[in-house]
């Protein structure tokens, strides 16, 4: 479920624009009735708003506009959440598009809006007279919202971008002036933060272009929409990565990533499938949602593992401290170092299993109530990956550390030296009378 909702936020909703369909084929039911749906989402029409469908066949159609005979190939505006309805119902409930020939295999519809409605085009022929024949057709149709080609859910959209690319510049630029007091503090994981901050300002500035040409054009072309998703994507597959290098501990207990080329093969895959899930085939969201279960166990796992380590090395410094005798020369001690780490692996483990919870209501949400509203269900989505990207951030921020690196440490006696390595290891130092030097060492 976890991966299903994951992967189902990064999908673009597109409905209505200009559609341009080619070998359509229309066939008769076993009533003998013809009905082919334009636009299988419903398409929000403002007030004054133009139909514009343009059907062109293989065959002679002007026989089939005999409307005294019945023999009609009509153009139907039915209300979105119709159900299938009886023949008889369609003058009821929906409204019937004017029609004028432009030649003999193709008929043109034309008509405007009078009331604001979500509405499916619905392409209907009946002929109980006759055997009626499965129909190759061309379709075309352009919605035009008073100059708008999006949807009227869909219009606020590129202002929704707008606003969330200035509340992601200003996350940036905190970030940034965070990172420039505290530049040699800097490390690897904050530099993937700040590389995944720059791939979403980017990403949104791809978003707004890419809807603003839809807006204006009614389509888009994939020097567009290319980029756009592949950068999405990209954004997206980083955010599993920067959970699951920071659950192992990169940069906090491990100098390293241990299971790196675990943690690439599984983002690599699932970007794959994303991208073929686009321009494929949807079967390949399956595969997808596979890849995005196992990164979230893979990061939560991770976590569990890190703070179980962060434990034991407490458990083992305060004995070795204690068995050696030592003291600390201030407040600042290695048990305090080791605390606030475990208080960071705690709230990121908390992240991780709150997002998938927060996944469930936000996806609820949307498919049962925001079912008409896509400009919400796009600002939920945008709200959910900046809330997961301010608690990194405020997580893993940059601090003055220089009192955690420079702990002191007393020793009973003169000829001992204890050292505390960034990583791994208490070294403890003794050097006998003898002339002969030991040292023991100690995990942490």
């Amino acid at each position: 479920m976890t991966g299903v909702l994951l992967f189902s936020l990064f999908l673009v909703q597109i409905r209505g624009l200009i559609i341009s369909q080619n070998n359509v084929k229309l066939k008769p039911d076993k009533n003998n009735i013809v009905e082919y749906k334009i636009n299988k989402k419903a398409f929000g029409f403002q007030k004054k708003a133009t139909v514009n469908v343009t059907v062109t066949c293989e065959e002679d159609l002007r026989r089939d506009l005999d409307s005294k005979t019945g023999k009609s190939l009509a153009l139907f505006r039915c209300p979105a959440g119709i159900p299938e309805i009886d023949p008889v119902e369609y003058s009821n409930s929906c409204a019937n598009i004017g029609v004028y020939i432009h030649s003999s295999k193709e008929i043109r519809y034309f008509g405007s809006v009078e009331n604001d409605e979500f509405a499916t085009l619905i392409l209907k022929e009946k002929d109980y007279d006759r055997e009626l024949t499965v129909r190759v057709c061309s379709i075309n149709a352009i919605f035009l919202n008073q100059g708008s080609h999006l949807s009227t859910d869909q219009i606020p959209i590129p202002t929704n971008f707008i606003v969330t690319l200035v509340v992601w510049m200003v996350l940036s630029f905190l970030w940034l002036v965070n990172a420039l007091c505290f530049r040699k503090h800097s490390n690897n994981l904050h530099r993937l933060l700040s590389a995944l901050l720059m791939i979403k300002l980017v990403n949104l500035i791809l978003a707004y272009i890419f809807w603003k040409e839809l807006d204006s054009r009614g389509r888009w072309t994939l020097q567009i929409s290319l980029p756009y998703i592949l950068c999405t994507s990209v954004f997206e597959t980083m955010i599993f990565i920067v959970l699951m290098l920071a659950g192992e501990g990169w940069c906090i207990i491990w100098e390293n990533p241990r299971l790196l080329k675990y943690y690439l093969i599984l983002s690599s895959s699932f970007f794959l499938m994303v991208l073929c899930y686009k321009y494929v085939h949807k079967y390949f969201q399956g595969f997808a949602i596979v890849f995005a279960s196992m990164m979230i166990y893979i990061a939560f796992k991770c976590s569990t593992i890190s703070i179980n380590t962060v434990k034991r090395n407490i458990s083992a410094s305060n004995q070795f401290i204690d068995n050696h005798r030592l003291t600390y020369k201030s407040d600042i001690t290695l048990k305090k170092r080791l605390n606030k780490k475990l208080r960071m692996f705690n709230y990121l483990q908390g992240l991780i299993i709150g997002l998938p919870c927060v996944l469930i209501v936000v996806e609820s949400v949307a498919s049962f109530l925001l079912v008409y509203n896509e400009w919400t269900r796009i600002l939920l989505k945008e709200l959910l990956e900046l809330s997961v990207m301010i608690y990194c951030c405020a997580l893993f921020r940059l601090r003055n550390f220089s009192d955690y690196n420079n702990i002191s440490i007393n020793t009973p006696y003169h000829n001992n030296v204890v050292l505390l390595t960034p990583y791994k290891n208490i070294v403890y130092i003794s050097c006998e009378r003898d002339g002969q030097d030991s040292a023991e060492s100690d995990q942490t």
